[in-house]
Order: C-alpha cells, then structure tokens, then sequence
C-alpha cells in the first residue's frame, strides 16, 4: 500500500496504468476486487496455488463475481 493514501495499492490498470484502489476484499473466498482512480475499470483477483494474487477479469460493470 502507498503512504500517501490507505486504499492505493501498488498495481497498475491494465487498460490505462493509473493506480489501483481497494474496492472489496473477502478473506473467505480470497477474493478481492481493485477499482481504477482514472478509468474506472474493475479488476478482479483471486489467490493461486501458491498463495499470490491473480488477475482474473477486468470490467467495466461490478456484478456477480463466479
């Protein structure tokens, strides 16, 4: 996480390469959902195997997540 602010996080966009931010976390599931400050695109992750955090899609529109 970036000082500067709590719910920046280290990662880039993958449409724009602005910073990311925390939109949802859920430790039950190990999902977490990463919102962009500029373009407004969505991105989800889950953990692998190996415990790190993979994309899996990038949307627009927050929905369901399967």
């Amino acid at each position: 996480m970036n000082e500067n602010s709590g719910k920046t996080y280290g990662g880039k966009c993958i449409d724009c390469g602005s910073p990311l931010e925390l939109y949802e976390i859920d430790f039950g599931s190990n999902r977490r959902v990463m919102h962009c400050i500029s373009c407004g695109l969505y991105h989800f992750y889950e953990k692998d195997f190996l415990g790190r955090w993979k994309l899996v899609r990038a949307t627009k529109q927050i929905g369901k997540f399967h």
